[in-house]
């Protein structure tokens, strides 16, 4: 979904829809409307992708090939992957020797995380895990565990939910999530302009439409 058409659903939302020519300016540097709404966008997307519940769907999905992935052993005793710079959240990851994929990227202080750096607590293939982590430059990473031998470490897929881009458009969603996005949008244009109630409802009907049942109506 291109960024004009999110756009053009923000203002429907807020029965500003067409030409928004009869607009009053927004702001002393005279930005338009849609302008505006361009720059609340990605935010609005990263609340959502942050604060949906569990199985509610996907927002702005990317699929990395798998040749691209470079995977290496660390001292942690399991792998390591640089995540990429627009990575918000893990979808799926699996690596060849694992019985099955990951969905979930654990904190790098977790309980889960402590876990995985004792080597009798460790996971295994039948249940492996994922730790968030970062270089010593502060690049994202993440720590897999167990890391397989031979030709078992390498990635068989790599999907994850990414940073909204207003050129790439909005990618690889669930319908019901781009209303979430859609609603998050314009409870963040409201708190601009200090309509705080309008803002509140708005922010609940985004909240509705992330949660875990949206799917399932």
């Amino acid at each position: 979904m291109e960024c004009s058409e999110l756009i053009d659903r923000v203002k429907l939302v807020i029965n500003e829809a067409g030409d928004d020519s009869d607009v009053s300016l927004l702001s002393a540097d005279t930005r338009s409307l849609d302008e505006t709404i361009a720059e609340l966008l990605p935010g609005a997307v990263t609340f959502i992708q942050k604060n949906k519940g569990a199985g509610a769907g996907r927002v702005n999905t990317k699929a990395a090939a798998p040749s691209a992935l470079e995977i290496t052993a660390d001292s942690a005793g399991g792998g390591t992957l640089l995540l990429p710079d627009d990575f918000v959240a893990l979808v799926s990851l699996q690596l060849g020797g694992w019985n099955r994929p990951v969905s979930s990227l654990c904190a790098y202080d977790s309980r889960e995380a402590a876990w995985q750096r004792n080597e009798y607590t460790r996971a295994g293939c039948s249940k492996p895990v994922c730790i968030e982590a970062f270089t010593p430059a502060g690049e994202r990473r993440a720590q897999l565990f167990p890391l397989p031998a031979g030709d078992g470490a390498k990635p068989v897929h790599f999907v994850y939910e990414a940073a909204f881009d207003a050129d790439a458009g909005l990618a690889g969603y669930d319908t019901w999530m781009v209303d979430a996005v859609v609603y998050q949008c314009a409870s963040r244009l409201y708190t601009l302009f200090e309509r705080y109630d309008a803002a509140n409802s708005m922010l609940a009907l985004a909240l509705a439409a992330c949660s875990a049942q949206a799917g399932k109506i």
